[in-house]
């Protein structure tokens, strides 16, 4: 449970320094001449990258609820 739960932290850093790569950093820097403009053609692959890890997280988020009702046999109370 821990262990996926520390996986999900990392899928969503992910999933935001490639959304941060695709939607700031390569258009800025083609912009300003610092990077050819063929790099700008990468853009979608760091998008696509951002939706795969999103959905991951997602995907292993359901895992954590699912393995989750372990915790009901050591505390019978969630909100302590």
């Amino acid at each position: 449970l821990l262990i996926n739960m520390w996986i999900i932290v990392g899928l969503v850093v992910f999933c935001a320094a490639n959304m941060l790569i695709g939607h700031i950093l390569i258009p800025s820097l083609v912009a300003t001449s610092h990077i050819p403009p063929l790099v700008e053609k990468t853009r979608p692959l760091f998008l696509v990258l951002a939706i795969v890890s999103f959905g991951l997280a997602i995907v292993v988020f359901l895992q954590v609820l699912d393995l989750a009702s372990v915790l009901s046999r050591f505390w019978d109370y969630y909100w302590i």
